[in-house]
């Protein structure tokens, strides 16, 4: 456990100005930091029940398909038998998230808010490497609303309006670091694109 740090879900909040997406926060307790990444607002919501700790919000959950999955499973396998570790991000822009079976050395690919849901209902415990946590951690802002997102894992639809954004704020400095990313990221799907069509 030495190369990594155990992350738990901290808040689920939203997107100025856009309704379809939701601002999840992980946090990690030793170091204090934050990691943040973006979903949509389905899967938001999935995650704000699992944050409900009242009797009326637990006995909800119940019945819901994710928990009587995980508990009819139970008899089979347990928590303790996997972790699920986020390794990398990848060129366009999702964490690469990879859930280990401890027992039997299996591994598989998982998006990261589909881990976190994982976490919440069966316990199963959400790393990140510390390598990567030094580029995509940050300690909290302090500040009510405000959070850290790294640019390289903004979704390219929320770095577009961003960057709308900036131009008409006339931030040119943060205009053109957006613009960067846009244009990394819109070069990566023509390689990929053109890789498919060969």
């Amino acid at each position: 456990m030495e190369d990594k740090l155990r992350l738990t879900l901290d808040c689920v909040g939203s997107i100025k100005k856009d309704e379809n997406l939701c601002v999840v926060q992980l946090k990690e307790k030793k170091y204090d930091l934050q990691l943040t990444f973006i979903t949509n607002q389905n899967m938001g919501c999935e995650l704000l029940m699992r944050l409900d700790d009242s009797p009326v919000g637990k006995s909800r959950l119940q019945r819901l398909l994710p928990e009587v999955m995980w508990e009819s499973l139970r008899g089979f396998s347990d928590s303790e038998d996997y972790e699920m570790c986020i390794e990398s991000v990848e060129s366009d822009g999702e964490y690469r998230t990879v859930l280990y079976n401890k027992i039997y050395g299996g591994h598989y690919d998982i998006r990261l808010a589909d881990a976190v849901l994982l976490q919440e209902v069966s316990g199963i415990p959400l790393y990140i490497r510390k390598s990567l946590a030094k580029s995509q951690m940050f300690h909290p802002t302090g500040k009510r609303n405000v959070t850290a997102l790294p640019l390289n894992v903004m979704p390219l639809e929320v770095l577009e309006k961003s960057l709308a954004e900036c131009i008409e704020n006339e931030d040119y400095r943060a205009a053109q670091r957006l613009n960067e990313e846009i244009n990394k990221r819109k070069s990566i799907i023509k390689e990929d694109e053109r890789d498919e069509g060969n």
